[in-house]
């Protein structure tokens, strides 16, 4: 990987600490004030937990070979030759054999964020886009746009490569906290 560059929206970050200091302050209140410890450290832990998996481990790596796409549970490697189309629909997506894979860190906007927009933003012409989702104002426009000029530029030197890795540990800590924090409820 050469020249990597780094997705992941500022509103995400800033919502992910905003939520895990929100959480571990009701779990420091529970500690100097009293309260139910076990249950607290069980509920805001997955609630913390669960802010981490949402907000500030999803990213995009772009590179000149390929990109990943890294979702909660998910690692999406490909190389650019694979990649057939790149896709603003719901979040931004790449298409690879014929499958799509969405990227979490890059959600479309809305219909309301069209609102936002002035006419000539969505018209038909040279560079302008077509779709809300492809606006250079969106999480999903702006993750595409740097993907596609990467694609664009893309040289083949190596043989093609796509991996998938699947990952559920974080799935299973963030419900052992759930059942920690109701087991304690009801104990």
């Amino acid at each position: 990987m050469t020249n990597i560059e780094k997705f992941r929206p500022g509103s995400a970050i800033a919502s992910g600490w905003v939520l895990i200091a929100f959480f571990v302050g009701f779990i420091l209140q529970s500690l100097f004030y009293g309260g139910d410890i076990p249950m607290t450290i069980g509920i805001c832990g997955a609630g913390t937990y669960g802010a981490y998996l949402l907000f500030l481990k999803p990213y995009v790596l772009l590179f000149d070979e390929g990109i990943k796409i890294i979702n909660p549970t998910k690692e999406i490697t490909a190389t650019w030759d694979l990649v057939e189309e790149i896709e603003t629909r719901y979040s931004m997506s790449i298409q690879v054999r014929g499958q799509s894979y969405y990227a979490w860190a890059a959600p479309a906007p809305s219909g309301r964020h069209s609102r936002r927009m002035h006419k000539s933003d969505l018209l038909p012409g040279a560079d302008s886009p077509r779709r809300v989702g492809d606006s250079l104002k969106s999480d999903s426009g702006v993750c595409s746009y740097m993907a596609k000029l990467r694609r664009k530029n893309f040289v083949s030197s190596q043989a093609s490569q796509f991996e998938i890795i699947s990952d559920n540990t974080s799935l299973y800590i963030f419900a052992a906290l759930i059942l920690f924090g109701a087991a304690a409820t009801f104990i």
